[in-house]
């Protein structure tokens, strides 16, 4: 009796290889990582990875664009389970706060701006997803102006000035130990928050 082993499409054989390659990076680095490592995890050859990539910056960038893509959108509906805006600002910022210095998806972050510098691919694409943070806080502030909940004159800028301190915080909270506590990382940014957004109650973060 003969056994019928399913082929791969080649869509799914691509989002296997990228998300072996988010694996590897994790361990070893966007600059320690070659594409032979991800071939090896994977039992295949180099020339296979690069049937679907045309070089290592294109399969490291569309790697983390991946990752970081599917991490938003969970992010997003996360966001959307709780109802008010005041809720959905304070879910916001409890996610986008590192959990610990050892937050495996901080380093990937932290490690994709360094690259960023380097392969124009991952600029590009560190950028949109840097964007699409900033509009879903920009977004929540919005909804909290029209329904009564803050009194926010520039919700952009708002946004954007929270998503820097976050952003420059967990840096050092990531790569510095001692720096600060998460509990500090997470009252400096609810106090900013408050100070951007105005609440008519206070910001739920702890």
């Amino acid at each position: 009796m003969f056994c019928l082993v399913k082929r791969q499409t080649v869509e799914e054989r691509r989002q296997e290889i990228l998300e072996t390659t988010c694996r590897v990076v994790i361990e070893r680095g966007f600059a320690g990582t070659r594409v032979s490592d991800v071939a090896q995890r994977l039992g295949i050859s180099s020339s296979l990875v690069h049937y679907h990539f045309e070089s290592k910056e294109s399969l490291l960038a569309e790697a983390f664009a991946h990752y970081a893509r599917t991490a938003l959108h969970e992010l997003e509906e996360y966001v959307s389970e709780v109802a008010g805006p005041n809720e959905q600002l304070s879910r916001a910022i409890e996610d986008f706060v590192p959990e610990g210095s050892d937050d495996l998806e901080w380093m990937l972050w932290i490690d994709a701006w360094g690259e960023a510098l380097r392969n124009p691919l991952m600029r590009r694409i560190s950028q949109e997803l840097d964007e699409r943070g900033v509009a879903l806080i920009e977004s929540i502030v919005l909804r909290g102006n029209a329904e009564g909940e803050f009194d926010c004159p520039e919700p952009h800028s708002s946004a954007m000035r929270l998503m820097g301190l976050i952003d420059g915080l967990a840096v050092q909270f990531a790569a510095h130990a001692g720096v600060l506590t998460r509990a500090n990382l997470l009252e400096a940014v609810t106090r900013l928050a408050t100070w951007e957004v105005r609440p008519v109650r206070p910001l739920l973060t702890t």
